[in-house]
């Protein structure tokens, strides 16, 4: 039979920590996973030090999984992951934006609600038909003398179609019309040549669970040939690669065209050959 001491140290959050990292679980379900059990094992003096170290390793994926639920617009999330970086670290430089992104997000749907509240109410138009068919009998009248042409009664007592919505209404200018989009001026489709690449950092979560995959990578090479605005178009598996090739994308380096070319890299990630047989 194991002793008691086994048995609290296979139970202690960093050993917890561990088992969820291994098995993919970093930030999910709430409560079982990586960066919760490491928080709890900060409390343990004799943890400490190495569960810090995991944190400054995993935050990095905290902050895109935050910044992802407020793209697709799911506050709750947003706000769990929020708090998980600010137990990691109260003076995070990331936190104000991600408030400030989560506000705007809070916002946006309180007034998406009362939007939506709003078109469900009687229109005020309604009120006023009974007001308008003493005008539209007396139309009838004019109708019938042959001094207008008749409207049809049942028509006549319905109030006017409400107005559409303006996005509804408004046609888009024809193609020739439209302004350039500021980001496409001086972009030319032909991409210059590689000068220098750069060997992604892998990310110690896929490390330890052996997990291999890749990251799709759009930026904007300067006229000096330098990466500027790289952003993350897929990733495989999500939440686990999109740091370090986001990180990596801005060592590359081109030749000099003197103009500004949009481009995009496919990063893979493949486990060294020792760790793949360790495995």
């Amino acid at each position: 039979m194991p002793g008691a001491g086994v048995v609290a140290a296979a139970t202690a959050p960093y050993a917890r920590a561990e088992r969820a990292l291994a098995a993919g679980r970093i930030l999910a379900p709430a409560g079982d996973n990586a960066i919760e059990h490491y928080l709890d094992a900060c409390a343990q003096p004799s943890e400490r030090v190495r569960a810090q170290a995991a944190l400054a390793e995993l935050q990095p994926y905290v902050l895109i999984a935050a910044e992802q639920a407020i793209a697709r617009g799911d506050g709750r999330e947003a706000a769990r992951l929020q708090a998980l970086i600010a137990r990691i670290d109260s003076s995070a430089p990331a936190l104000p934006r991600l408030r400030a992104s989560l506000d705007a997000l809070v916002r946006e749907q309180e007034a998406r609600d009362a939007d939506g509240a709003a078109a469900a109410m009687p229109s005020p138009a309604a009120g006023a038909s009974a007001g308008a068919s003493a005008a539209a009998v007396e139309r009838i009248v004019a109708a019938t003398a042959g001094t207008e042409p008749v409207t049809s009664p049942a028509h006549a007592s319905e109030p006017p179609p409400a107005a559409a919505p303006v996005a509804a209404t408004v046609q888009a200018p024809p193609p020739s019309a439209l302004p350039t989009p500021p980001a496409s001026r001086g972009v030319e489709a032909r991409t210059p040549r590689l000068l220098q690449d750069a060997q992604p950092r892998y990310p110690l979560p896929a490390l330890r669970a052996r997990i291999e995959g890749e990251a799709q990578v759009a930026f904007t090479i300067q006229p000096d040939g330098s990466v500027r605005n790289a952003r993350l178009l897929s990733s495989t598996p999500p939440g686990m690669f999109e740091a370090s090739a986001l990180a990596v994308a801005r060592r590359w380096r081109f030749e000099a065209t003197g103009r500004a070319h949009d481009s995009s890299r496919t990063v893979h990630f493949r486990l060294p050959a020792e760790a793949a047989r360790d495995g």
